[in-house]
C-alpha cells in the first residue's frame, strides 16, 4: 500500500513514476521506500522554488499609457486586450501603442462601462490589473524583458485565456504559455528532441504587415510585424525618392531577429514630411521591403 501511495504522489506532481525502473526490474533492484521518499522531497523542494520564481515573474500595469507609448508595459496591455478577440482582433504584441491599440483600449473601456478616451488611466489600469490576477504574465527572458514577448504563466491543470490561443499568421500563438522550470524538473520533463535539420535552403523572404508610425516634433517610432523572425531597418528621407542602396539615405537598424519590430528615428526636423521604407531580413538573409510610405513630424 505504501508503494501505491508513493506511485500516486508522483503522478500528482507530474513526474513519470520511475517507468524505466519498472521496465528493468528483472535486471536491477527496485528503489527502497526511503529512496523514493527522498526523491519526492527533492522534487517538492524544486516545485517550491518554481512557485517562488513564478511569483517574481508575475507583472502588472503600473503607469498611465497613451498613444505613442512603447515598452514592456504596452506589451502587457496588448496581451490583455488580445485575450478578447472582439476588442483586439489583430492581437499584435509589438510594445508600440499605435492606432490599433488605441482603438482596442476604447473598445475595452466601452465594454467595461468606462469613458472611451483611449488613454489607460486609473479606472482602466484597475480593470487590467484585475484581469492580470486571473491571467498572470511573464516574459520569455526572465532576467531581461527587453525584446521579449509576454507569455502566460499557466500552472498544471489550469487554462490559458481562450483568446490567447488564436494563431497569428496561422502559425504562432498570440500569447504562448511559458514556464521557467528549475533545472531538476526541467531535466525530468524534457522528453522531446529537436526536429532534424532540413537540407532544403530557405529562399522565402519575410512578410511585412501592420506598419504604423508615432511621431513627435523631432523623433518618430516606426513599428511593424513580420511572419518570421527577422531584422529591423528603416530608410527615410525628406525627398520622395528613396534609394535603399545609397549611403546618402539615412537609416536606422536593429540586427535582433524579432517578430514585432520597433525602430526609433531621432534628430528629425519639426513640421516636416518624411518618406520611408522598412526592411526585414530573416536568418537566411532573405530580405523584404515595404512600399514607400510617409509621416509628418509635429
Amino acid at each position: 500500500m505504501k508503494k501505491i501511495s508513493v506511485f500516486l504522489t508522483l503522478l500528482m506532481i507530474g513526474i513519470a513514476p520511475f517507468g524505466a525502473i519498472a521496465q528493468t526490474s528483472a535486471t536491477s533492484s527496485q528503489p527502497t521506500i526511503q529512496e523514493m521518499l527522498a526523491k519526492i522531497q527533492e522534487l517538492q523542494t524544486q516545485i517550491k522554488q518554481l512557485q517562488e520564481q513564478t511569483q517574481q515573474m508575475v507583472v502588472q500595469l503600473a503607469t498611465t499609457l497613451r498613444q505613442g507609448a512603447q515598452g514592456d508595459q504596452v506589451k502587457i496591455l496588448q496581451a490583455i486586450l488580445a485575450a478578447d478577440q472582439g476588442i483586439y482582433p489583430e492581437g499584435i504584441i509589438s510594445g508600440f501603442f499605435g492606432p490599433l491599440t488605441n482603438r482596442a483600449v476604447k473598445l475595452f473601456q466601452k465594454k467595461h462601462g468606462f469613458e472611451s478616451v483611449g488613454i489607460v488611466g486609473p479606472k482602466t489600469l484597475g480593470k487590467i490589473n484585475e484581469l492580470l490576477k486571473k491571467n498572470p504574465l511573464a516574459f520569455e527572458n526572465a532576467t531581461s524583458s527587453a525584446g521579449g514577448k509576454p507569455c502566460a504563466i499557466v500552472p498544471p491543470g489550469h487554462l490559458i485565456a481562450p483568446g490567447w490561443l488564436r494563431k497569428q499568421d496561422g502559425v504562432r500563438l498570440i500569447v504562448p504559455a511559458c514556464q521557467t522550470l528549475p533545472p531538476g524538473i526541467l531535466a525530468k520533463l524534457a522528453t522531446s528532441t529537436p526536429p532534424a535539420a532540413t537540407s532544403t535552403p530557405d529562399t522565402i523572404a519575410p512578410v511585412i504587415s501592420a506598419i504604423a508610425v508615432s511621431a513627435s516634433s523631432t523623433s518618430a517610432v516606426v513599428a511593424w510585424i513580420t511572419n518570421e523572425l527577422s531584422t529591423s531597418k528603416v530608410y527615410y528621407s525628406t525627398t520622395t525618392s528613396i534609394d535603399i542602396s545609397s549611403t546618402s539615405t539615412p537609416s536606422q537598424a536593429d540586427v535582433a531577429l524579432v517578430l514585432s519590430h520597433n525602430v526609433s528615428l531621432s534628430g528629425l526636423n519639426a513640421t516636416t514630411t518624411y518618406f520611408y521604407v522598412v526592411e526585414s531580413k530573416d536568418s537566411s538573409n532573405n530580405a523584404a521591403t515595404s512600399s514607400q510610405q510617409s509621416f509628418s513630424t509635429q
